[in-house]
This record gives C-alpha cells, sequence and structure tokens, in this order.
C-alpha cells in the first residue's frame, strides 16, 4: 500500500514566516538593566563575606520566592542554603557549584524560600565558600490570595494537603505544577510547602512583567520556556485569519529568577507539546495552526475541504535563530474523514479533528510519537520521512471518506491489542470483546504521550500516556458519563514487527476512579527513583477534575467539560450549575500503588460555566503540566 507520508518546510528562515528569536525586546531590555545596576557596585573589594555583597529578592519583580547574590568570587565552590526557623518542618534547601569562575565578578541564585498563606515567613539566607560566609534573614510575604479571598477568577489556588512525605521515601525533587487559567507555575517541597512560584501577571497594565502559567517546559540549560493565551502583547501576525485565536504565538524563555532571556514570535501557535530534542538545540512541538487543506490532498483526497483546521501539525524550532526546520502535516498524513471523539468547539468555525497534543523523538527508533487527542490515536512517524509507522487506536472507521471509496488501506499501520490478561490478541469482530477493548483497552482522548523505553534495531518501544478516558467509544451516545469514569496513567509496548501492542501497567480507575476524572489536560510520569529500578515510581498529575456540590457525593459530583461533546450528559449533572476545577497530584510508589505525596488544588470558589444549557464549558482550575525537579537546574 502506499503509506501516508509528508515532509514540509515552510519557513525560509528570514523572517517573513517566523519572525524569530527576540532580544531587543522590552521584557529582555528591562531584565539587562536591573541585571547590570545589580552587579554595577561590586569590585575585587566586595568578597564573599566583606558585608559589602550584593544581595536582593525578587531583582526581576516576577518570582517573589527567589533572590540574587552577586560578589567578587574567590572560591570554585560555593554553597547556598534557604531555611526557615519560622516553619522547622520546611526542608532547608541548599545548592553547591563546584566549578565557578574565580577572581571575577559573578551572580548566583538564591532559591527556596518559604511562602504560606495569610501570614509572613521569616527565612534565612546561607552563602559559603567554607571559608567566608555570607548570611542574612528576610520576611516573605504571604502567598497571593485564592479566588474566595480576592473575590476574582483567576487567583492562587486553594491548597489541600493529603500526604506529604520524608526525604529517605522521595528525595529532594521539588513537585511544580503549571496552574490555569492565568494564574501560576508553582513548586512544592515534600512536606506540601510552596518554596517557588511565578504568577501569570498583569498583561493589560503591565504586559512586560507577564510569565507563563500554562505550557511550560525546563531545558537542559536550565532555562524554561513556555507560551500562553495571555501572552500576545508583543506580537501579532499580519496575515491573521478571522477565525484565529489570539495568543500562544510568544515563546517566552526564562529562569528561575523571573528573568526573561528571550521571547520567540512564531507565526503558528505553540499551543500545545514542547519538547527539547536533545543535543540538537531545538523544539519539538505541536504547532496549532489555522490552516487549508486543498483539493487533492491527504491519503484520502476527496474533492471537498473540510477547513480550516487546527492543531494539526508538528514543528521543529532552532532555538538559537527562533526560525522552523520542518513540519510534518497530519492533515496529509492521517486520516482527514475519521470523525473526532470528543469534539472540541473553543475555536469557532474550526475543525478540530485531530488535536495533537503531545510529540517526542525516539532516537533508538527513529520515531516521532504523537498524542493524536480527538482521534483517541498515538501514532508513530518517520522522523527522517514523514512516514506513518503504527496507529494504536480503536479499529473503526479508518477507511472512511467522504465519498465512501477507499483511497487508502490503513490495516498494516492499526496495531493488534493484546489482551493482557489471557496475552491472546483481542477479536474485535466478536462484540463483546470488542467492547472490553474499547472500556478497558484502548486510549481515549489521551494527553502526556512518553517514551520509557526502547532499544535501536529491537522493533519495540514502550511509551506512556495520561488516558484522559472521554466516551470510552466512537459511538458518543453511548459513553461513560463522567460521574462512572475514571482516567487513567498506563505503560504501553509497541511490537513493530508483529504489529502488536500490549498495556503493561495501568494506575486510576480503581485508586482515584472518578473523582480524578479529567476529561482534558494532566500529565503522567513514570520514573524510577534515585535510578534504581527496583523503587519504580509514578508522578500522576490528574490535572481536569471538575466537580459539582451533591450530597449523593462526598468529594462533589464529577461532571465533563463540555457535556455532550467532551462527554456523554449525565442525567445527574446539573448543566447551568455552579461547579468547581480540582487538580490532584500524587506520587505513586508503585510496588505497592500507594501515593507518598498527594495535594489537591481548587479554586475554592464555585462558578458558573460559560455557555446556555446547550453550550456548556467548563474552565475553572486545571493543571497541563506537572513534574518532579531540582529546584536549581
Amino acid at each position: 500500500m502506499a503509506i501516508p507520508t509528508h515532509i514540509g518546510h515552510r519557513d525560509p528562515g528570514d523572517g517573513s514566516y517566523n519572525p524569530g528569536l527576540q532580544t531587543e525586546i522590552e521584557p529582555v531590555t528591562r531584565d539587562n538593566l536591573l541585571c547590570d545596576a545589580f552587579v554595577a557596585s561590586l569590585d575585587a573589594t566586595t568578597t564573599l563575606g566583606s558585608g559589602a555583597e550584593q544581595f536582593g529578592l525578587d531583582v526581576f519583580s516576577r518570582a517573589p520566592l527567589s533572590g540574587l547574590i552577586g560578589f567578587w568570587n574567590t572560591s570554585a565552590q560555593v554553597t547556598v542554603t534557604v531555611s526557615s526557623t519560622d516553619v522547622p518542618s520546611a526542608p532547608a534547601i541548599s545548592k553547591t557549584w563546584a566549578d565557578l569562575a574565580v577572581e571575577q565578578v559573578i551572580t548566583l541564585p538564591v532559591l527556596g524560600f518559604v511562602a504560606r498563606a495569610s501570614v509572613t515567613t521569616e527565612c534565612q539566607v546561607s552563602v559559603t565558600d567554607g571559608i567566608n560566609t555570607f548570611e542574612t534573614s528576610v520576611t516573605i510575604a504571604a502567598l497571593p490570595p485564592t479566588d474566595t479571598e480576592a473575590g476574582i477568577t483567576n487567583g492562587f489556588p486553594e491548597i489541600q494537603v493529603n500526604q506529604t512525605a520524608e526525604q529517605a521515601d522521595v528525595g529532594d525533587a521539588l513537585y511544580f505544577s503549571v496552574v490555569s487559567p492565568s494564574r501560576a507555575f508553582i513548586a512544592f517541597d515534600r512536606q506540601a510547602y510552596v518554596r517557588w512560584y511565578v504568577l501569570a501577571g498583569d498583561p493589560d497594565n503591565a504586559p512586560e512583567l507577564c510569565l507563563p502559567t500554562y505550557n511550560t517546559v525546563r531545558l537542559s540549560d536550565g532555562t524554561f520556556i513556555g507560551s500562553d493565551d495571555h501572552l500576545q502583547q508583543y506580537y501579532t501576525p499580519a496575515d491573521l485569519a478571522l477565525d484565529e485565536p489570539l495568543g500562544q504565538r510568544e515563546l517566552w524563555r526564562f529562569d528561575m529568577t523571573g528573568r526573561v532571556h528571550g521571547i520567540y514570535f512564531i507565526r503558528d501557535r505553540a499551543h500545545h507539546s514542547l519538547y527539547e530534542l536533545p543535543g540538537e538545540n531545538a523544539l519539538l512541538y505541536a504547532s496549532d495552526y489555522i490552516s487549508t487543506r486543498h483539493s487533492g490532498e491527504g491519503p484520502n483526497p476527496d474533492n471537498a475541504n473540510q477547513g480550516p483546521t487546527s492543531e494539526d501539525c508538528i514543528a521543529i524550532l532552532n532555538l538559537a535563530t527562533g526560525f522552523e526546520s520542518v513540519y510534518y502535516d497530519l492533515r496529509i498524513i492521517m486520516n482527514f474523514w475519521r470523525t473526532p471523539v470528543p469534539l472540541d468547539l473553543s475555536i469557532p468555525n474550526t475543525y478540530d479533528w485531530v488535536h495533537l497534543n503531545q510529540v517526542v523523538f525516539d532516537n533508538n527508533t527513529g520515531l516521532l510519537i504523537a498524542s493524536c487527542r480527538h482521534q483517541g490515536a498515538v501514532v508513530g512517524i518517520e522522523r527522517e520521512t514523514g512516514e506513518l509507522r503504527f496507529i494504536s487506536a480503536n479499529h473503526d472507521d479508518w477507511q472512511e471518506t467522504e465519498t465512501g471509496d477507499i483511497t487508502t488501506d490503513w490495516s498494516d499501520l492499526l496495531l493488534t491489542p493484546v489482551n493482557s490478561d489471557t496475552g491472546l490478541p483481542y477479536d474485535l469482530s466478536e462484540p463483546v470483546q470488542k467492547a472490553e477493548a474499547n472500556r478497558t483497552f484502548w486510549t481515549w482522548g489521551q494527553h502526556n504521550v512518553q517514551v520509557t523505553n526502547s532499544a535501536a534495531g529491537s522493533g519495540i518501544i514502550e511509551f506512556s500516556i495520561f488516558n484522559n478516558g472521554n466516551f470510552r467509544t466512537r459511538d458518543m451516545s453511548h459513553g461513560v458519563v463522567a460521574s462512572e469514569n475514571a482516567s487513567r496513567c498506563a505503560r504501553y509496548q509497541v511490537d513493530l514487527d508483529s504489529r502488536e501492542v500490549r498495556k503493561l501497567f495501568e494506575y486510576g480507575e480503581s485508586e482515584v476512579g472518578a473523582t480524578g476524572y479529567s476529561p482534558y489536560v494532566s500529565t503522567a510520569d513514570f520514573f524510577n527513583f534515585q535510578e534504581d529500578s527496583a523503587a519504580s515510581r509514578l508522578l500522576a498529575n490528574f490535572g481536569g477534575s471538575n466537580f459539582q456540590q451533591n450530597a449523593d457525593y462526598p468529594t462533589g459530583l464529577p461532571v465533563t467539560l463540555e457535556p455532550g461533546y467532551s462527554d456523554r450528559i449525565d442525567p445527574a449533572d446539573d448543566l447551568p450549575e455552579t461547579f468547581q476545577g480540582r487538580m490532584i497530584l500524587q506520587e505513586i510508589d508503585l510496588t505497592t500503588t500507594t501515593p507518598l505525596f498527594e495535594i489537591e488544588l481548587t479554586s475554592g470558589a464555585y462558578k458558573l460555566p460559560d455557555g446556555d444549557e446547550t453550550d456548556i464549558r467548563r474552565v475553572d482550575l486545571y493543571s497541563f503540566r506537572a513534574y518532579k525537579m531540582s529546584l536549581y537546574s
């Protein structure tokens, strides 16, 4: 058969398509001046311990729990420690640099201050090279107000602590959660104290002080890069079409002190996945662009045009220049006529048929592994050729075309699911087995695909996924309602030679259940604690839960994002009534499947949904991204 393939080049690299990396722009030039002023008075007399060091808290006015220290350095090794006698249970956080430049002025970040709700906190700072020491105490302001406290709709989240942990069990890394819409990017220690955060900022009155709090990832040099809807003050394409949404065309790069190092202007939105290609100084991302599919394009070249479309492209961005080097058009690679499940009506007049929300690269197999949410599919695409190698998804409707004529045979690309209980392939021609595969095996509306294991030449690739679970069938009239559903963190194994897919592990169905059901966003990260394969762990971010007050449900009635579109309408759902968003973040010991750490974030205020009873959309508080990582890079 003819295998669908496409690699495109739409950016000539001259600024005419993507304007590229911007460094002569207000947020960057402002921060450069602040940094210059910070070190201006430092010279050879301002050594560590001299009393003339320069110390500042939140120097760039974006990261309230960060500090900066500058001095004339005489030692290659310096240790910074932050602690709090006000909160002795909060772990002290230290960082030792072992290869610092000497006999010159240096600046070091100071991180790990403690902030609490409603009260100030006294924290202590110690900076030492083993001989000379700088010490100071600082008073840290209370956390920003929640929705309830401030009477707003995008305040700091309310934090419910369900399980804290000891250092021996979880180590020193912190739990980072990106909380949207336009809320905060927060780091919690193992005792669930807030040790760092940035806010979205005020785009109307102080756009230069904004930062992304939606889609953010740390790069290998320790900086963050991220996009957000409210970041739209500095770049709008001149050819922006009528139905194209604003925002997420500015990728802001910043560090833990809140200093902005550059902003990338990109023509097509970086609405979803951001993934650094190791060793390439390049960003692989799901490009959200509005485009028109021309007659004759794609594996099913029917004459009619179902455009414009969105979230249907993979792109690679050169981080040195901000220019795009290559893109892959899934309208051409995949079956453009297969109906999306679930549906998303958030961008009017747009056919969101694939909703590409995550893409990663596996160097061992040379495959781009992509999560196609609205197709319930995880697919493998050859990076070098753009050739579609496999489809892990429900087998229905892949031959569908507008005319009804089959133009591409997809059977060799569709993986055969293997029942983990029997070790035998599901018989998808048998109704009971097909229904079971839909309910328990396939992914539906999934997010956050990650490669967990592969080997060059083996033909085996393992991936993890957050299986949101929307509908659990392509027949939307018979889908599972939110209050009876559960999202699951799962691992799968693909055998490229036998064309089979197996589910290796799953967490969430019985352990968290409907309380954590997330019809959108969310992440699952499988890892080994301290690189020990005998200490397998899961960082589970049930980040898109919504609930209503209901006497029959102690933790609230789980409800869906868009009733009838993201899930079947639940008769128990009071459609136009108030709701809240909820995020549940857990570190799970997979040997016992018990939480070692768990917090819940909510807005603390019930709200009316947007729209009327026939067009409801519930967006309050959610977390698209969560990580476990060191506070210092």
